[in-house]
Parts: structure tokens; C-alpha cells; sequence
């Protein structure tokens, strides 16, 4: 547990001078965010995805087993953890799972 805090301290005390300056922070590197489940919601969730301005890059919709699918939505290096959260957030708001990790990286997050 005490590595846990320390480890969010020293997030926090380099976090917080940008956001006091008012950038944002970037990803240095790309990110692949892979989402699945099933095939009519993740069509939609492409879909939604090329509507934004400008649009995320998408891979074509990959069957899988039982109905469900499977796409990766790229986010370029550059782009802050907004495009981030907002394509997890449609991605839950649809009902779908997601996992990312930056390119190059053995980081992964699931959910």
C-alpha cells in the first residue's frame, strides 16, 4: 500500500505544474485501444467514432464467436488522455469492453 501512495504523490507532483499552466497532457507515444462485444453496438461505436472532428482512426469491425466483434480505435501520439476518456467512456456508455496500452509498451488496461 505504501508503494501505491507514493507512486500516486509522484504522478500528482508531476501532473500538477501542467494543469497549473494549463496544458494538457499528451501521450508521447500512440495507443491502441481495442474494443469488443457485441457486433451491432461496436458498429455503432465505429461509426461514432469517425463522426468526431477530427475523426479517430478505426480498424474495420472483426467477427469473433457468438455474435460478438472486435475493432481498435488508434489514438495518435500527441493526443491527450481527452480522446482517451471519451472513447472509454462511449465505449461503457455502449456497452462494450475495452482494453489499451501504449504502443510499444507491455502496459495494459482492462475493463
Amino acid at each position: 500500500m505504501p508503494v501505491r501512495l507514493l507512486a500516486l504523490a509522484l504522478s500528482l507532483v508531476t501532473a500538477l505544474p501542467a494543469c497549473a499552466a494549463g496544458q494538457e497532457l499528451g501521450a508521447t507515444t500512440q495507443r491502441d485501444l481495442t474494443v469488443s462485444g457485441p457486433r451491432e453496438q461496436l458498429e455503432r461505436f465505429v461509426a461514432l467514432q469517425g463522426s468526431h472532428s477530427p475523426p479517430l482512426a478505426t480498424s474495420p469491425v472483426t467477427p469473433l464467436d457468438n455474435g460478438r466483434a472486435s475493432a481498435v480505435v488508434t489514438l495518435p501520439a500527441g493526443h491527450g488522455g481527452q480522446e482517451l476518456a471519451r472513447a472509454t467512456r462511449e465505449a461503457l456508455a455502449a456497452g462494450l469492453s475495452y482494453e489499451y496500452a501504449d504502443a510499444g509498451s507491455a502496459r495494459i488496461r482492462r475493463r
